[in-house]
């Protein structure tokens, strides 16, 4: 499960929750479509009726507490956003809520009532996008990384550092750098007048693919995201900004040669 793919929204369990929408990406109230289980059984969960014919979302109301059940669920909510008036879909991951400590005596009784507290929540639906490189980058260059974020978002870490590697030997492919291996390779884009702050970075994106490919290490997700990020700045730094600066000194000569021909 991907990290990127974690949410928070406010008072998930009442009628109206509260949060960033995940299609507009406001800040808004979201109308609560349904609510059932979907893990281990499928099972609804609707709300019940307002006390005393109050409504719901007033504000003396209180969300309807889930009934004791599973210790391990998920439930799925459906909210409609009141703004764009698009649908997202929630899972609510539920879990033991165990006593502090090393009391088993307290944690297997908790276990046993089915003491369950809301853990964290995944976005469904929409999907979050996976990042991209710059299309300045080349589409060789791309599409590795391309492929290194959806094995990121998969949750393949390994698998995505490899790719972010085989990213960054393409770059210097591109670049002409040579060497006898990828490391001296990286090093030899110093040459080729890439800053040296990129050289590390990119030589940081080598050793995590390394370790992952080589050595079988195990990295958290915020690891490999950190890598990817270089790699964005590397393609900003090497391909974007000489776009710009070149963009720019034509502009600064159109004027120069306007202002001659009293344009």
């Amino acid at each position: 499960m991907s990290e990127r793919s974690r949410i928070t929204i406010e008072d998930i369990d009442t009628r109206m929750p509260t949060g960033e929408c995940p299609n507009c990406t406001l800040n808004v109230a979201f109308n609560h479509v349904s609510r059932r289980d979907v893990w281990p059984a499928l099972k609804d969960r609707p709300f019940t009726p307002g006390r005393s014919g109050m409504d719901f979302n007033s504000a003396g109301s209180s969300p309807d507490p889930l009934p004791k059940d599973d210790v391990f669920r998920v439930v799925e909510h459906i909210l409609s956003c009141q703004s764009c008036k698009k649908t997202a879909v929630v899972h609510q991951h539920w879990g033991p809520d165990l006593p502090a400590g090393e009391d088993h005596e307290a944690i297997a009784a908790a276990i046993k009532e089915k003491a369950a507290k809301p853990r964290f929540l995944v976005l469904v639906h929409p999907r979050r996008s996976a990042q991209t490189l710059d299309p300045a980058a080349p589409q060789e260059v791309r599409d590795l990384f391309s492929e290194g974020t959806r094995c990121q978002e998969a949750g393949a870490l390994r698998a995505a550092a490899a790719m972010y590697r085989a990213a960054v030997e393409e770059l210097c492919k591109e670049r002409g750098a040579t060497g006898r291996n990828l490391k001296d390779k990286i090093a030899d884009l110093a040459h080729k007048g890439v800053p040296a702050e990129v050289v590390r970075d990119l030589d940081e994106a080598r050793t995590l693919g390394n370790w992952s490919l080589h050595d079988g290490l195990a990295f958290s997700y915020a690891e490999v995201d950190d890598v990817a990020s270089l790699i964005q700045e590397a393609v900003f730094i090497v391909y974007i900004q000489p776009e710009q600066r070149a963009a720019l000194r034509t502009a600064r000569q159109q004027r120069r040669d306007q202002a001659r021909n009293g344009s």
